[in-house]
Formats: structure tokens, sequence, C-alpha cells
């Protein structure tokens, strides 16, 4: 193989990951927020994919390139490889050394590229928040990657496209040092340290000032004591120093708030409580009283549409670029970036245009394929060139079109339709996932030569997860499920004066309900007396047996009321199974339990060759439960299947009215506490998988005041010298 041949091979995969880079750019840019409002879990796996891909590509091919133009591009054992000296002109050279040269400068203007790649699209900079602590670890790939271009640029540039690479280089780094920068803001802590979830400090009384009016006193022969008096309770003013020229009427009493309004206000309660996403436990009662005021006087569409911006704001701190200081509300280094690709833009093209390259063909008389290989070069050049100058303009209008700039522009009027676009987008799944349990055990059981290979090759989790997913159905997240979540939520929070009271609130699962439905003595065994794992399992396998024994649903009330409880029965069992970190916290030793209930309902059902729901309630319902299964099995099992079939029967000899009456009031109270229970850092990882409902219900939760992050009010004293009599 001569060196032109082998020249026109050890280019060709260069090319080849060059062009990938390029499009998973292009893809990442226009799909990666998709993340964040599917279900699909092809389409997140693919983003997913693509997105570690591009953080691999990019390097790599910096590393290809560095390599290769060191050995001359192409080596063979008979012959010296080629070396470009770039004092040399191209007066006298061959057509094989002038095609070598050519090309050895291209790849030398595209290695900046590759470092503009790397610093990724606006719309993603991490896939979870444990990859935000790797920040050290981006910092080290920048300088390493910054000074393998360096030395690409010192060893091998020629001057045709030096200025305009060393314009691309500096947009790439900037990308790059951008892309750590959002990293190191979002890592563990970096957004509880925020200057808006700290208290503000207070050095307490003077007690200086004091000492000295007793004193003057005391000197002027007056008797004197220092007496404490009670202060007015402080009023909370919110900070938010994205709205610091914007007016906010916190009173408002409108049933429902514009687009604008809903910007602003969702803004403003972001900046003053993500800390409730990290674990800050020192919001006062000021605070919890400021935001329970304000959402109580809002309708179920204006609370969730400021939950879903908060959250929206949150994935984009998190995830995101446009979310860091350094764009948002002050795009200098985007237009910075665009600048510098723009002009860089310009000066390839004043060196590169297709006259010139006709020219240096009739020069050289190269060869078909040299001509090819040159054109396939500069085709690509262009793809980088201009691909980079489309994405730098889209990144722009991204920053300039976000939504705290079109908050700080709020006076002019052509925001207001772009306000009306960012609130209407829709920003999560809107749907929620579901599993039945005797759906997910029929026909679940696993033949144990596949279970040991499974285990053999370890992908047991993974067959566990496709068995899960192949069982999971969706909803669409209906109004009515809203205005009956935010209903409930609402009553609670007017009861819950302070966070005594709220916390005994949210502690209930199912007891309150039944207490005023007049049925407590009956059904506490099922609720009250037993962990929340128990009866969380224990009612949704009654609910399931229920639905299905009960066809009495007369009015739209109780029509409602079934619907409710199925959904978020079944709600609440995928989050257990697909999201346990979600719900464990509160679920107690339910591992155990549901794994003997598991066993139960398999080999009652595989007895029995039962493969349809129907037959499999029927079953159920038809077991002889006159003795308590405890009885039977004492300590040896903790499963609730029959303990379920119990509670069916009870459940079914109330009338209608008060059965879905009593069956949605527990649910709810089943949902609060799980909200209730779950931790922040949970919540803060689910913006950017699609989202979750739980995750709203808790934020909802906290903005009434019936969270755990508030403090007891506290009586304000001060202090004063007076003279007695």
């Amino acid at each position: 193989m001569n060196i032109s041949d082998e020249l026109f091979w050890n280019v060709r995969d260069i090319q080849a990951f060059v062009l990938l880079s390029l499009l998973l750019q292009c893809f990442l840019f226009s799909c990666a927020s998709e993340r964040r409002r599917t279900n699909k879990s092809w389409l997140v796996t693919l983003i997913s994919s693509a997105y570690f891909l591009a953080d691999w590509v990019a390097p790599y091919t910096i590393g290809l390139i560095s390599v290769r133009l060191s050995k001359g591009v192409c080596e063979t054992s008979n012959e010296e490889p080629y070396h470009v000296d770039s004092r040399n002109t191209n007066k006298g050279c061959s057509p094989d050394a002038y095609h070598y040269k050519v090309i050895s400068t291209y790849l030398t203007f595209w290695a900046p590229f590759l470092l503009l790649h790397l610093g990724g699209p606006d719309n993603v900079t991490s896939f979870s928040a444990e990859e935000n602590n790797m920040w050290l670890q981006q910092m080290i790939r920048l300088i390493s990657q910054t000074v393998s271009t360096i030395l690409i640029f010192i060893r091998f540039a020629n001057g045709r496209f030096t200025f305009a690479s060393h314009l691309v280089f500096l947009a790439g780094t900037i990308r790059y040092m951008e892309r750590v920068h959002s990293l190191y803001l979002a890592r563990s802590g970096g957004l509880k340290e925020s200057s808006a979830t700290r208290p503000k400090l207070q050095a307490g009384p003077d007690f200086e000032k004091l000492s000295d009016a007793q004193r003057a006193m005391g000197e002027a022969n007056l008797p004197t004591k220092v007496e404490s008096v009670q202060l007015p309770p402080k009023k909370f003013k919110p900070h938010s120093p994205s709205l610091r020229y914007v007016e906010l009427e916190f009173d408002t009493t409108n049933d429902q708030l514009d687009e604008k309004s809903l910007l602003q206000f969702a803004l403003c309660f972001y900046n003053n409580f993500k800390g409730l996403f990290f674990g800050v436990l020192h919001y006062s009662h000021e605070q919890r009283q400021f935001t329970r005021d304000f959402f109580l006087k809002r309708c179920s569409r204006d609370a969730f549409k400021l939950a879903e911006i908060e959250l929206s704001f949150l994935h984009k701190d998190l995830h995101t670029k446009t979310g860091t200081p350094h764009l948002d509300g002050n795009p200098v280094a985007r237009i910075m970036t665009f600048l510098l690709i723009t002009a860089a833009s310009v000066l390839y093209y004043q060196r590169n245009n297709p006259e010139r390259v006709r020219r240096v063909h009739r020069k050289y008389h190269l060869q078909h394929r040299k001509y090819e290989s040159l054109l396939i070069a500069i085709g690509i050049s262009y793809a980088l060139v201009f691909g980079a100058l489309i994405l730098e303009i889209v990144s722009l209008l991204m920053v300039l079109l976000s939504g705290r700039n079109v908050i700080a522009f709020n006076y002019y009027n052509w925001v207001k339709p772009i306000a009306n676009a960012m609130v209407n987008m829709r920003k999560w799944k809107e749907s929620f996932s579901k599993c039945n349990f005797i759906c997910y055990y029929l026909r679940h059981r696993t033949p144990r030569q596949i279970g040991f290979i499974a285990e053999f090759l370890f992908i047991g989790p993974a067959l566990e997860a496709w068995k899960l997913a192949r069982k999971v159905t969706s909803e669409i997240v209906s109004e009515s499920l809203k205005d009956k979540i935010y209903t409930e939520l609402k009553t609670r929070s007017e009861l819950a004066q302070n966070v005594e009271i709220a916390t005994k609130i949210c502690s209930q699962r199912g007891d309150w309900i039944l207490m005023q439905r007049s049925c407590y003595s009956k059904l506490k065994w099922s609720l009250g007396e037993v962990e929340y794992g128990r009866s969380f399992l224990l009612w949704h396998i009654a609910t399931d047996l229920v639905c299905y024994n009960a066809k009495d649903c007369d009015n739209d009330a109780s029509i409602s009321d079934r619907r409710f409880c199925k959904d978020i029965s079944e709600y609440l069992l995928y989050l257990f199974l697909a999201k346990p970190t979600m719900i464990t916290p509160s679920a107690g030793n339910s591992v155990k339990i549901f794994q003997d209930t598991s066993l139960e309902a398999e080999r009652f059902f595989h007895k029995r060759s039962i493969k349809h729901h129907d037959q499999a309630c029927q079953a159920i319902l038809s077991v002889n439960t006159d003795i308590k299964p405890a009885t039977l099995k004492g300590d040896a099992s903790e499963s609730v299947l029959f303990d379920a079939c119990i509670l069916a029967k009870q459940l079914s000899g109330f009338n209608a009215d008060k059965r879905w009456s009593v069956m949605s009031g527990v649910w709810m109270e089943l949902l609060t506490y799980a909200a209730f229970h779950s931790k922040g850092t949970a919540h803060a990882h689910q913006p950017s998988q699609g989202g979750e409902l739980l995750t709203f219900v808790w934020l909802l939760m906290n903005h009434l005041g019936l969270g755990k992050q508030f403090r007891e009010e506290r009586v304000r004293t001060g202090y004063r010298v007076v003279v007695t009599k």
C-alpha cells in the first residue's frame, strides 16, 4: 500500500468520529430536554447513550488526531513518515506532499471543534445529581484536553486556518469552563449554600445600650428596672435577586393568575424555598405563614403550575447551564462564544471558498481520489463551522428567552406571548405509572434455570426491571385528580395552624378518616395498629378486590372516589417497586412483608393455574377467612394476602357511598403520609427523570405548611429600661 492510499484510509476514521461528534451534539441539543417530558424508556436510553458516547468520542478523536499527526498521518514499514514543516511553502511540492499537508491542516483545524463539543449543549450538563459531584474530574479533563489541543496547534499548525482555529479554541474553552462551573454549583451542598436559603443572623439585644441607659438613670437617682416586652411578629420578606425590579402582589385573591405572574411567583418561591430539596431545616414560622397564606388562595390549576415551574427551575439549576449565574440574566458568555464562532466562520470561508479549491486542483493536478478526499475534508469543515454557528445562535436565543430573563423584561408587551408559551409548554411527563400486585404476580414465576443464569451473569436486577416494565401502565394526570388532591391538601392546611398540628395531621395513616366515618373500631387493625408498609400493601390488595367485587357505583362521587382509590393504590405500589428511595423511609419493614406476600401469591396462583386477573380476585375472595391468617401462620410468614381478603369483605359490607368515601380518604392519608416522610433529596432527582406525582404532592404540602422543614413559632421578646415608682 503506497503512502497516498494509507493516508486516505488513516483519515477516514478521524472523519467518521468528527462527524459522529457533531451529530451527537445536534441530537443532544434537540432531544436532551425530552428526558424530563417523557416516560418512554427507549427514548431515555437513546438520549443517555448519546450523552455518554459524546463524552467519549470527542477526547478520543483529539487523541487520535494528535497521534496520527505525530506519525505523519501515514506510516509504513518501508518508508519514512512525512512531517509537516510550517515554514515550507507550497512551491515545489509534489501532489502527494501537498495533499498530505492540506489534510494535516484540516485535521489541526478540527481539534478545537472537538473541544467545543466537549463543552456540551446548554440543555444538558449531567444526567444525575451524583454526576454533579464529579466536577473535579471534568476540570481535570478540561485541563488535559486543552493542553492536548494547544500542543496540536504548536506542533502542526501551518498558518492557513490558524487564527480561525484559535477563535474556535477560545469558544470551546469558555464552553467547557461553563460546564465545569455548572457542575460545581450543582454539586451536593452547592445550592444548599446559596444565599437565598441562609437564615439572617441576628446579634440579639444590645446589652451595652441597656447597661448605659440603666447606669445613666441610676446616676440621676431614678429607680429603674429592666422589663421584657413582647414584640410583634416579624413579617417575612421574600428574597429573589432576579425579581429586584418586579413588584409582586402576594395578597392577590384572583381566581387564576396570568402566565407572567405564574412565572414571577414561581421564581420567587423557588429562590426562597429551594433548600427544601437539599435538607434545609431552618425555615421560620414567618416563612411558613407566608407561603401557606399565598397557596391557600390558589386554585389547583395555579398551584400545580407553580410547582411545575419551580421543578423546571430546579432541573435547570442541577442539570443544565441556563440556570447558572454566568448565563442566568447575564448572557455575556454566550454572546462572546457566538461572536467568536461567527468570526471563525467568516475567516474560514474567506480562506477556503470553492473557487480557491478549484484553483488548487488545477495547479497540482490532484488525482480524482485525492481531490475527492480533499472535498470530503472541506465538507466536514463546513459542517463543523456552520453546525457550531447554528447551535450558538439557538443557544443564544434560549438564554435570552429563558424564564428568568423573560421576568426581567416583564414591562415590555412582547414578553406576554413568550411567557404564555413558556408556562403552557409541557415541563414533565404529566402522567403517573401504575402497577397492580395481582397482575404483577400472574405468570410472574421465573423458571429456575433462567433465574440461575441471570444470577450467574449478574443481570438479576435487570431481569426484574424488565419484568416490572412489562406490567407497568401509565395514565394521564387529569384535572379532576389534581382538584381532588389539592382540595384535600388545602383542607388539612386550614386545620394546621401551627407546626405541631400539621405534624399530627400528616402522621395519620387512615385513622383520621375512619374516626370521621365512625368505623375506626372496625378497621383500625388494618391501619393504626400496624406499620405503614403492612397497611399500604394490605389496603392495595383489598382495594383491588373491592373494585372487582363491587359494581354499585351509582353516582358521580362514588365513581370518582373509586377511580381515585384505584389510581393512588397502584401508583404507590409502582413507587415501592421502581423507586423505593422515594417511599422506603416511611415503609418500615416493608421488604419482608412484600417478599412473603409475593411468595404466597405466586404459590396460590400457580397451584390453581390462574392466569387472569378476574380469576385471581374471585379465587382469593372464595377462600374461607373465618380464622385469621396470623393464628395459623404465626411468625413464620408476614404475608398479608388473605388479611386483605378479610378487609375487602369488611369494606364490601358498607353501603356504596360510605365505602368509597372511606377508602378514598384512607388512600389520601396514605399518600400524604408517604410524601410527608419522604426526603427532599429523593425528589430533587425526579425532574430529570420525567417527574413524579408524589414530588408535586410533597412540594405543595410544604408550600401549604405541611412539611417537616419549619420551626415552631417563637415569641419575639425585647427589653427596655423603665423608671419605677
